[in-house]
């Protein structure tokens, strides 16, 4: 089928990491696409407008020719479908399995893992300056239950200690995993880098932002290794998966 490139827009956020997962693919792609950033402090993804594209009303969500599709990790999958030219999918039925146990594992333990390992430290000082009003207003228009709880507990009751303890053991178990898998590499899904390498890309940035909490890449040769030549790609750079600064 003859897809158009110009009818591709995606609605993402600089910083958010599922969104910097799907512009990797478009990068590696080569596929031209109308950029819309939301600003998530403002609040934009739970504007009426955004929740009739998103009712999850989050980033990031790809509009093709008039159609929303959601989800990072299902966004990236239907990029490979419909612009097949350069697959991030691998061919070997077995490779496609391990790249789809990675992106279950990011889905499901890696990005719930950095919520509550960073959320304190970045949107704590945000919240917490909220009045009581304010905290009722903002939360009133996030329609995931526990999206909306954990902006209500940002403002009123940040993540415990043993919570954070419990986000730390994940990214520890995290790279573990990686650093097995890169045995038999070397990509994480085998000989080809693949979807599996994108999207554990936007959390393993972050891993300096854990340095206090004894969490360190050079510990970790082969995911060391796999990050040098990761973050060498032309794409990765034009994607713009970057550290993420903020006030401790």
């Amino acid at each position: 089928m003859d897809e158009t490139n110009a009818s591709l827009t995606l609605y993402h956020a600089w910083v958010s990491s599922a969104s910097r997962r799907v512009r990797f693919v478009l990068e590696e792609k080569e596929v031209d696409y109308q950029g819309i950033a939301v600003d998530l402090l403002a609040f934009e993804q739970h504007t009426p407008e955004y929740l009739a594209l998103n009712p999850n009303g989050w980033v990031p969500t790809l509009v093709h020719d008039g159609v929303p599709v959601i989800e990072s990790s299902v966004i990236c999958e239907y990029l490979d479908e419909v612009f097949p030219a350069t697959s991030l999918v691998p061919t070997n039925a077995h490779d496609r399995a391990r790249m789809r146990v990675w992106a279950k594992w990011t889905d499901e333990v890696v990005i719930r893992a950095f919520q509550v390992a960073n959320w304190n430290r970045m949107m704590g000082p945000i919240a917490q300056q909220w009045s009581d009003a304010e905290v009722e207003r903002k939360l009133s228009v996030i329609p995931v239950p526990d999206r909306r709880e954990d902006w209500r507990r940002m403002a009123r009751e940040p993540f415990s200690d043993a919570d954070i303890s419990h986000a730390v053991a994940n990214i520890l178990r995290t790279l573990d995993r990686m650093e097995h898998d890169l045995a038999d590499g070397p990509w994480l899904a085998g000989k080809n880098f693949s979807l599996a390498d994108i999207h554990l890309s936007p959390y393993i940035v972050r891993i300096g932002e854990h340095a206090d909490r004894g969490i360190h890449l050079k510990d970790y040769p082969r995911c060391s290794d796999w990050w040098t030549r990761l973050s060498a790609r032309p794409a990765f750079t034009r994607a713009r998966i970057e550290p993420v600064t903020f006030n401790a």
